[in-house]
């Protein structure tokens, strides 16, 4: 009986371990199915507060916070998290194929924020900072946190001018860049427009910005040559050209995106300062300046916001087909009128004088008719 039951808890053990196998083997089959099925992954990003401007590996992808950036491929990605008024934060993200990694950060309000007033010789020049669009010069842009920012502004024609500049907190720091023509170059330009305007701008693969409403994109310093250009949008078919580049000329490209929605409409929005909070029916929709597409027909109210300026506001009806634009001139608040202290006169000490002493007085009586009684 014992012998059968050795013989027995044998089986039994060799069955476990046979199915434990077969179980590993059946998993790292899925595993191994999975890897050739899926070709990309996916990164999760979210704030505190929601509503921020999230960058992929600069500007492959764009979205605003909460979001999720889709068909992205295996390897350390980039993101960068901002929203007006507030501190940037930087991750590195390692994405796996079939995988979704998150990317969930708080950010640090700006406390005491400052802005640039900044101005170019020529004028109405393409300004940049942070390697954000801010609109033509001469141009004020606000809400900027306190410490070093990135300035570009570009023409074509002219040599680019960058520098590093220094945010004060509660100022607005005066900026002046003159640009020097550019003499027998021995490179080129491109200038992109697109429709609809918003399109990520690739050269040869290299992110080089993306197009506005307002202004064309301009790719400089381009040695002669042969380059391949992608306009790419989400909700668009990718539009592709091959650009030829000589050196001392601009060569400007249209990228007509197909795809769009023809029962949709688009806006532009802007602000003087540049970098306003723009809130869409009470949503938060991005900062100035902002281009929207695919809007859909309906009744839209759309508010303009920047601390130390009165806010602006604006509604109406948007028709498919509306090609909108709506402009802010914030104005500043009045400077809080300090409340005068009214120092006591005479009489007023006087009163009190009197109140102390018939306190006193009354305490003395109170003492003497204790002891005597």
């Amino acid at each position: 009986m014992f012998r059968k039951r050795i013989l027995l808890a044998m089986v039994v053990l060799a069955a476990v371990v046979s199915c434990t196998a077969m179980a590993e083997m059946t998993i790292q089959a899925s595993i191994e199915t999975g890897k050739g099925f899926y070709k990309t992954g996916s990164i999760y990003v979210a704030s505190t507060p929601a509503g921020a401007s999230a960058i992929l590996d600069d500007g492959a992808q764009s979205l605003f916070t909460p979001g999720t950036f889709t068909g992205v491929e295996p390897g350390t990605h980039s993101v960068k998290i901002s929203r007006q008024g507030f501190f940037p934060k930087y991750a590195n993200v390692k994405v796996s194929a079939g995988s979704t990694e998150n990317v969930i950060v708080t950010l640090d309000p700006v406390s005491n924020p400052g802005g640039l007033s900044i101005s170019s010789e020529p004028r109405g020049a393409s300004l940049y900072v942070d390697d954000r669009y801010m609109g033509k010069t001469n141009q004020v842009v606000g809400n900027l946190a306190p410490g070093a920012h990135m300035v570009r502004i570009t023409e074509a024609g002219y040599g680019a001018w960058e520098r590093a500049v220094t945010v004060t907190g509660g100022t607005i720091t005066p900026v002046s860049a003159l640009l020097d023509p550019e003499v027998s170059p021995p490179s080129g330009d491109i200038l992109v427009a697109s429709a609809p305007p918003g399109a990520a701008v690739f050269i040869n693969g290299d992110y080089r910005g993306s197009t506005t409403p307002d202004d064309l994109l301009d790719i400089d310093d381009l040695s002669p040559g042969q380059y391949t250009l992608v306009a790419r949008k989400p909700g668009y078919l990718d539009f592709t050209t091959t650009v030829s580049v000589e050196a001392g000329k601009v060569v400007q490209v249209m990228a007509t995106l197909a795809g769009s929605n023809q029962g949709t409409a688009s806006a532009g929005i802007a602000s003087t300062p540049a970098g306003a909070d723009v809130f869409v029916n009470s949503a938060y929709a991005g900062v100035t300046p902002l281009s929207v597409n695919d809007v859909p027909p309906g009744n839209y109210t759309v508010e303009i916001r920047m601390d130390g300026y009165s806010p602006f506001s604006t509604a109406g009806n948007v028709m498919a087909g509306q090609d909108i634009r709506i402009f802010a001139a914030l104005q500043p608040l009045p400077a809080p009128t300090p409340t005068p202290t009214r120092m006591a006169g005479p009489g007023t000490f006087s009163l009190l004088a009197s109140v102390c002493l018939s306190g006193i007085l009354g305490l003395f009586i109170l003492v003497y008719r204790r002891r005597k009684d």
